[in-house]
């Protein structure tokens, strides 16, 4: 008797899992920097190569990991990253060299690369109706949980113990994803790749998909309102601790008190983006772009005053406002990315708008932002992230018109390459 496939929340519940244990991976040694410079001797600046060993290849490993989840059993890409990353952070944690340290997180990039494209693929296969930005919102908090898991366990063990307990649920993890999650065919047959006789063969073939998704023009301009914001994010979350205490002159307790309201904020404000774009979309076919750019509207103001109200209760209002909207965009960007994907090309179409936001957006953001404030103080610094926001919801508005017909096109497609 065939196995009965598992209900969606429960695909749901594993896939959020994945999540949290990715950002949990990559936040993993924010905590231990003091441990880290015990053990090996290192510098700030040393310690500063992290993050970039870890976001280079996590962002250019999202483009050929979503190419091949659309040719491949999505279950075992998924897990294949999860045991890699898995893997490397054991590894980081027994190896006596910082350099050998450094390359273990090239690893945990690359494997995390496979969590988010992969998985929204697969949320959109079995969350294709009415409430797939809420769906894809539920899968997003593993961003807050999985950061707040790395800096928690981190600070609580220390190294290496933190990275060992973080990286060892992952074994199992990978045998759920492939044991539990029902297999579905692969979108683009797996003949294909095994047509490909060579490097070349799979990059042309990485390129046209490429190409094919960037064609769609509600694509281009997710993609684009999309890597603003999550400059204008990446440069707030890196600096507003540090502007909170040199700018308002808050005592580190109680900006990292503010801090912590406004994550939690954040976590309200991912659930009520999806909830509200899912409800605008059964009125409109640009439902879920409407409901990103009115949460990056509402952003906008409330970033302005958090940024130049003095320290007391209206600027801790318009801070935990700020991150409650400022969130929104989580689910309903990567269900609006599904909505309009080419046929067979989901996962590649998460991955073009994945490897922009991280490459272009959220890597030179936190430079960016801190250059400004080191020449022209904090309050310039944070003005410029707030206008990247009003810039983002003028962005997505251009999505609003092209949202409908691409959506349908995407549609028929889909149906026609179910009945081939």
């Amino acid at each position: 008797m065939a196995r009965r496939p598992p209900a969606a929340a429960v695909v749901l519940a594993i896939l959020a899992l994945a999540n949290l244990l990715s950002y949990a991976s990559r936040n993993a040694p924010f905590a231990v920097y003091d441990d880290l410079r015990a053990q090996f001797g290192v510098d700030d600046r040393d310690l500063g190569w992290l993050g970039t060993a870890f976001m280079l290849p996590h962002a250019l490993a999202t483009l050929p990991v979503g190419w091949l989840a659309d040719r491949a059993d999505r279950r075992r890409v998924l897990a294949a990253g999860i045991l890699l990353w898995s893997a490397a952070g054991v590894l980081g944690a027994v190896l006596d060299s910082y350099t050998a340290v450094l390359c273990t997180r090239v690893l945990v990039g690359l494997g995390t690369a496979a969590v988010v494209p992969v998985a929204n693929a697969i949320l959109g296969e079995r969350y294709a109706g009415g409430h797939k930005a809420l769906a894809m919102a539920v899968f997003n908090l593993g961003l807050f949980f999985g950061g707040a898991a790395g800096f928690g366990v981190g600070a609580g063990l220390g190294f290496p113990a933190s990275w060992i307990a973080i990286a060892a649920p992952g074994f199992l993890l990978a045998v759920v994803v492939v044991t539990v999650i029902d297999a579905k065919a692969a979108p683009v047959p797996t003949a294909q790749l095994r047509a490909a006789a060579s490097l070349g063969d799979h990059l042309r073939h990485l390129l046209a998909d490429t190409r094919a998704v960037l064609a769609v023009p509600t694509l281009r301009r997710l993609a684009t309102a999309t890597t603003v914001m999550a400059f204008a994010a990446g440069g707030l979350q890196a600096w507003l601790l540090d502007f909170l205490q040199r700018d308002k002159g808050m005592s580190k307790e109680a900006a990292t008190s503010l801090f912590t309201g406004c994550l939690v904020a954040g976590l309200f404000g991912v659930l009520a983006g999806g909830r509200v774009a899912d409800r605008l979309r059964r009125r409109w076919a640009w439902g879920r772009p409407g409901a990103i750019a009115l949460g990056m509207a509402l952003t906008v103001p409330c970033g302005i005053g958090a940024i130049l109200l003095p320290a007391g209760p209206a600027l801790t209002a318009s801070a935990v406002a700020t991150m409650f909207f400022i969130t929104w965009y989580h689910g309903p960007m990567a269900a609006s990315v599904d909505d309009v994907a080419p046929a067979g090309r989901e996962a590649s179409a998460q991955a073009v708008v994945l490897f922009a936001t991280h490459l272009i957006g959220t890597a030179p953001s936190s430079r960016i932002i801190g250059e400004i404030n080191e020449r022209w103080g904090g309050r310039p610094a944070m003005l410029t992230a707030a206008a990247a926001v009003a810039v983002a919801a003028l962005l997505m508005t251009r999505a609003f018109a092209t949202m409908g017909p691409d959506a349908a096109a995407a549609g028929r497609a889909r149906a026609a390459f179910a009945i081939t």
